[in-house]
């Protein structure tokens, strides 16, 4: 029988009181041998209880369990990149403190390593883990698939991902056409780490992505373990969804300056279809439009050809395109349970997409790349 490997579990961490417990919990309960794995949070400045919890489990000596405070950690990559300074396993996994890992995750992610030395990144499945009994927001994530890699890629079966091709802006900002897998359920091999400088980049977000990308430019192949499963604990109301959604719009526009072509795209997302028009210009960039865009822009338009009287012909067109947009953006929300709620399925859906597309407009300015982010 082969030797298990030595793993080092890499997890960021700051003000996670709320999810910590049934992280640790999932980890203490892991089926791979304790000796064989290390633990390593990295606190990034704490208010609540999150550290007082953390060094009380330490203290268990359930496993092997580090723990490192970085006061004035500016994002999840710097405390990510302080760990691997002393991480010692031969593949490094990446996890967050508001996912539980499902029991055989270590074995499950590990295991394509030994099927092609080519395999730098294997990244699992994440479904939602819903704890609060009637919060709204968990079940409309929950509905989404946030965060799955289904949910994004519409991926389900075990393989490789598909290689970036082009590099075009779609290719690496990280929006759904991107070939990544987010660090809540992420493993990566010792050797492909030090090929690019076993470190995150220096940025306050997209350091997935960009790590992602990195490792696949040095020629490493990323593959996708459906079985390797995490759940993970969503955020608990409407304002931290959107905060989210706000940032990673934000970061889409520094990928594209660092890693797209000199190209500016214009995507059209037409009742489902992605159409790509790629125009060399001097700014990086691309620009979505999607149902949530034309929905507004066929509002403006109507509104128009009443104030200033045009024909009725464009006024009846531009009122039936609106509605017809409208529809087609909020009609996937009534099959989400109970119906009585579909009001408030619309304002999340509507408000965190608005968020995701203002995080990237003002990206776009910060950055000096074009990104005008897609609807969902």
């Amino acid at each position: 029988m082969k030797e298990l490997k030595f793993v080092s579990i890499i997890v960021p961490i700051k003000n996670s009181e709320r999810t910590l417990l049934r992280h640790l919990e999932s980890i203490k309960t892991v089926d791979y041998p304790k000796d064989k794995f290390e633990v390593i949070y990295v606190d990034g400045g704490s208010t609540d209880k999150t550290l007082e919890i953390l060094k009380s489990w330490k203290e268990k000596n359930l496993f092997q369990m580090i723990v490192i405070e970085l006061k004035n950690c500016k994002s999840p990559g710097e405390a990510r990149n302080k760990a691997l300074e002393i991480a010692k396993g031969e593949y490094v996994l990446f996890t967050d403190a508001d996912c539980v890992v499902k029991n055989d995750w270590i074995k499950q992610i590990i295991s394509p390593f030994e099927k092609d030395e080519k395999i730098g990144i294997v990244g699992g499945e994440i479904h939602t883990l819903t704890v609060e009994d009637g919060n709204d927001i968990e079940k409309y994530l929950e509905f989404i698939k946030f965060l799955s890699v289904n949910g994004r890629c519409n991926i389900k079966k075990e393989g490789y991902f598909p290689d970036i091709k082009n590099f075009l802006p779609h290719e690496v900002n990280g929006n759904i056409h991107s070939s990544f897998f987010a660090t809540a359920n992420l493993a990566v091999k010792k050797d492909a780490l030090l090929k690019i400088g076993n470190k995150f980049w220096d940025e306050i977000t997209g350091e997935d992505v960009d790590f992602n990308i990195r490792i696949n430019k040095q020629g490493y192949k990323l593959y996708f373990m459906p079985s390797a499963i995490v759940y993970h604990i969503h955020r608990a109301n409407l304002k931290q969804f959107r905060k989210q959604l706000y940032g990673y719009g934000y970061g889409h526009p520094l990928l594209i300056k660092k890693h797209a072509k000199q190209v500016l795209e214009l995507c059209l997302n037409l009742f489902g279809k992605y159409i790509y028009i790629p125009i060399p210009f001097f700014i990086k960039g691309n620009i979505y439009l999607g149902s949530f865009h034309f929905m507004h822009i066929f509002l403006i338009l109507a509104i128009l050809s009443i104030i200033l009287n045009w024909s009725i012909t464009s006024k009846v067109i531009f009122i039936f395109l609106f509605l017809l947009f409208k529809f087609k953006y909020f009609a996937p929300l009534l099959k989400l349970s109970p119906l009585s709620k579909f009001p408030k399925w619309c304002k999340i859906k509507y408000l965190s997409n608005l968020s995701f597309i203002l995080g990237g407009i003002k990206g776009s300015f910060v950055f000096g790349a074009i990104d005008l982010e897609d609807s969902f």
